[in-house]
């Protein structure tokens, strides 16, 4: 490996910038398997990871801007805006520990079911709840991930 390859590699694991990571979810009934899609994109470097892993969450967002609010907005300073984990963070290991190879894409799929008093998606006047999904290749330095995708769970 030469000079300019450990730079890049340096750059990589600050950066995360490695492997681009992205995430698809199929299913849309809260009661139903989920199937959560996977691919990494690793960049011209040979990628060490220790895992892959989802998280998944639910939150109820509530928001009600200073002239919905009783008294108007003459006499509320602010509005409420109140994001609240509904279904707690947990993990899913998709892949354990491997080496990916510079320059290849690679697929992984998870298939899960969320616990039956897991609550749907609803979209009300001032509020609603929403599912994310988050997947991350758990590397030294910065982890490459998909951020938060959000998904609608009837």
């Amino acid at each position: 490996m030469g000079l300019f390859d450990k730079l890049k590699n340096i750059a990589n694991q600050v950066t995360g910038g490695g492997a681009k990571v992205s995430i698809t979810v199929e299913g849309s009934g809260i009661k139903d398997k989920i199937k959560v899609n996977v691919t990494a994109v690793v960049k011209d470097a040979p990628l060490p990871i220790e895992k892959v892993y989802l998280y998944v969450k639910s939150v109820e967002k509530i928001d009600i801007s200073r002239d919905k609010l009783p008294g108007g907005s003459d006499k509320n300073p602010q509005s409420v805006n109140i994001d609240h984990d509904v279904f707690n963070q947990q993990e899913f290991v998709i892949s354990p520990a491997q080496t990916l190879e510079g320059g290849k894409t690679y697929n992984w799929t998870h298939e899960l079911t969320l616990p039956s008093h897991a609550t749907p998606s609803y979209t009300g006047k001032y509020a609603n709840h929403e599912w994310r999904f988050y997947v991350g290749l758990d590397a030294k330095g910065n982890d490459p991930d998909s951020g938060w995708v959000t998904a609608t769970l009837k």
